[in-house]
């Protein structure tokens, strides 16, 4: 049955599809992968706030905050994504969970920078910095904070 389900709701997904340029990253989520790697799913919406799907550049910034409260790079990561990038996947928790359409990075490593000796690893918050760049569009932006 919930086989069944999953279907129905891809070809509902297909025989629907927003072909509206995005105006938002409207949903950034970012997740732990083992103690030292982050995954970052993002959703694009429309200027009516409905997903959709577009062509176009990703970047993401992870940065870290030093002893002394200043940030810097640890890992950039861009990623070309198309239309079939985009898939349904889960965002929030518990009551708040919703499915929409989105895309999911595969495993990010978290790499200390080498330009930041002061950088202690027990501090395991960050900043992440999250674009994409629609072909023919201009760049969407979000920052978020992360915790390892």
């Amino acid at each position: 049955m919930k086989i069944t389900g999953f279907f129905l709701a891809l070809l509902l997904l297909a025989g629907c599809k927003n072909e509206n340029s995005p105006k938002l990253l409207k949903e950034v989520e970012v997740r732990k992968d083992g103690a030292n790697g982050l995954i970052v799913s993002v959703a694009l919406v429309d200027e009516a706030g409905k997903p959709t799907t577009a062509e176009g550049l990703l970047l993401i910034e992870i940065q870290g905050i030093s002893a002394q409260d200043s940030v810097f790079t640890v890992t950039e990561v861009d990623t070309a994504l198309t239309e079939a990038s985009f898939r349904p996947i889960s965002f929030g928790e518990g009551s708040l969970k919703k499915k929409i359409l989105g895309f999911e990075t595969n495993p990010i490593p978290y790499k200390t920078s080498d330009q930041e000796a002061s950088y202690q690893k027990s501090n395991k918050k960050g900043l992440m910095q999250v674009s994409f760049k629609p072909e023919g569009g201009p760049v969407l932006h979000q920052t978020v904070t992360y915790e390892l």
